[in-house]
């Protein structure tokens, strides 16, 4: 079966399935996270989270995506306890409003497992590296 790429949906699928698997760790590696990045990240995660809450999308998780959502969430967690109160408080809400961005571009949101999966994976390694 062929998929017509130039269906806007498709296209829209894609961009987002490129947009969520850029590799998470790159930020989050440094002493000094990239707030834009950070802010990104967070909201993919946020974007995520809501997904798998979705009764169209629970019967497509297994256990260990839900877990490495949590780990990931963890990772997000560490970085941003590094900054103020206040900042943290700025970089909440802008996060929460990229994660509505990607929801707004979202018309069938069982089609982000798959990259939430590989997102919260790849950030949930972070975790586990920095444990080692």
């Amino acid at each position: 079966m062929m998929t017509n790429v130039t269906n806007p949906r498709v296209q829209l699928c894609l961009t987002l399935l490129a947009a969520l698997s850029c590799q998470p760790t790159s930020a989050l590696g440094n002493d000094e996270p990239d707030w834009t990045r950070l802010k990104e990240q967070w909201g993919q995660l946020l974007f995520c989270k809501r997904i798998y809450t979705m009764p169209e999308v629970k019967p497509r998780l297994y256990s260990f995506d839900t877990q490495a959502c949590n780990n990931a969430g963890q990772v997000i967690a560490d970085t941003v306890g590094r900054y103020t109160v206040q900042e943290q408080n700025q970089l909440k809400s802008q996060a929460e409003r990229h994660a509505v961005k990607l929801s707004y571009n979202t018309s069938e949101p069982y089609h982000s497992v798959p990259a939430c999966r590989e997102y919260c994976s790849e950030l949930a390694k972070t975790r586990e590296e920095r444990n080692d």
